[in-house]
């Protein structure tokens, strides 16, 4: 949607970003980490995703600048794979 607004936006390392965007992982409405059941991947590594899974995100200090809701059920709804 070419939304710039810094609440359509959050930091992720490379690896997590790309799992993003394929729907392998995704944000719950309380901003717990969901991992797709399709995630393949030794779980054993130190920079396993499943290890995030359940654990909640760091937020900013300001609530204004929150993840929207909004494009985080779109995300759920549209590009992660359950």
């Amino acid at each position: 949607t070419h939304n710039d607004h810094v609440t359509n936006g959050i930091a992720l390392c490379p690896n997590l970003h790309r799992a993003f965007d394929r729907g392998l992982v995704s944000i719950a409405n309380d901003y717990s980490i969901l991992i797709s059941q399709h995630l393949i991947e030794n779980d054993q590594h130190a920079y396993a995703l499943s290890a995030l899974a359940n654990r909640k995100m760091q937020l900013p200090h300001q609530k204004l600048y929150y993840p929207d809701s909004k494009a985080l059920v779109w995300h759920r709804e549209n590009v992660f794979r359950k």
